[in-house]
């Protein structure tokens, strides 16, 4: 039998679609991100690996706690 969660995987987004959504330029997202305002994880090790925001992570930096 399979088993069900209601637990979704983290959609994560570019930071070109995180400067869309919150109508910034792409530079102002990239130094949220190295203020450690806005929390991102790099796809490799490289330090040149690309930047994703996981949305859950955006909505609070948005919305604030919502508890």
């Amino acid at each position: 039998p399979r088993m069900s969660t209601d637990v979704q995987s983290p959609r994560l987004l570019t930071v070109k679609e995180v400067a869309d959504r919150l109508n910034l330029s792409v530079k102002q997202v990239r130094r949220r991100i190295w203020a450690g305002d806005l929390p991102a994880v790099r796809l490799g090790p490289e330090r040149n690996a690309q930047l994703r925001v996981d949305e859950r992570e955006l909505d609070q930096f948005v919305y604030g706690d919502a508890s």
